[in-house]
């Protein structure tokens, strides 16, 4: 059963000297147009604006591989390549615009890369960590179960999944976030045929039978009200193991 989270949360990882978001920004700022006026004004607002990447950095400790789901324009693994902690992170990401900006911001290191594809079917490498940030509710609710199970299978014991979701039971400035959703799907702004909210507890009890425990749930408050990022640590094995085919 996922337990109740501590009172005190593991220790988050100290970020060194250097801001690791002004860093990006400046690369954002520097990287040539060529037609992607508005992937360049997205990544630099979101990697100003958005609490989630303070939030999540120091959760992702140094030296572990991590593997994001929907990176988008892959700024967490760039974020953590501009940190210095030696984190080595691959990104996949469906939209083409996006992963092929991405590519060019990663600019051939070798730490942050960016393949395009269908998460469920690109190669998972081995990692220590998965992030699924704002990702999860494009699938459908029984997909939402197998992507997370497929993640419990994946993780070896200890390693962390860091989830930011959105509860549909969330009111107030939530419901501007969901309306925002809407809307970026409509515009095809997002690739996804439709959004799938669920509660909160539904997910908890998802992340339980995958055989993960919640370590914290620290807030996210900003330009993305309503959303929960999910600290899990793998401790057990899953309760069936994913169609490799999914």
């Amino acid at each position: 059963m996922l337990r109740t989270p501590s009172a005190e949360p593991p220790p988050p990882h100290a970020l060194p000297a250097s801001d690791p978001i002004h860093e990006v920004a400046a690369r954002l700022e520097a990287i040539s147009v060529a037609g992607d006026r508005w992937l360049r004004g997205y990544g630099r607002s979101k990697v100003r604006a958005d609490q989630l990447y303070p939030a999540a950095l120091p959760l992702i400790p140094p030296g572990e591989t991590v593997l994001d789901l929907g990176c988008g324009i892959g700024l967490l693994g760039l974020l953590l390549e501009a940190r210095g902690l030696h984190n080595d992170t691959l990104g996949i990401e469906w939209d083409p615009a996006k992963a092929q900006f991405g590519q060019r911001l990663a600019n051939g290191n070798v730490r942050t890369r960016i393949v395009c594809g269908d998460l469920f079917q690109v190669p998972w490498p081995p990692c220590t960590v998965v992030a699924v940030l704002d990702v999860l509710h494009y699938l459908p609710a029984e997909r939402q179960r197998d992507l997370l199970f497929r993640i419990g299978a994946h993780l070896p014991v200890g390693g962390r999944l860091l989830l930011r979701a959105m509860d549909s039971q969330s009111r107030g400035m939530a419901i501007l976030t969901r309306f925002a959703e809407w809307v970026a799907v409509g515009c095809r702004w997002n690739l996804a045929p439709g959004v799938h909210w669920r509660p909160l507890a539904d997910l908890r009890a998802d992340l339980a039978a995958a055989g993960f425990r919640l370590l914290a749930v620290p807030g996210t408050p900003g330009s993305m009200a309503g959303n929960q990022l999910l600290l899990c640590e793998k401790t057990v094995g899953t309760g069936h193991e994913p169609d490799a085919s999914a």
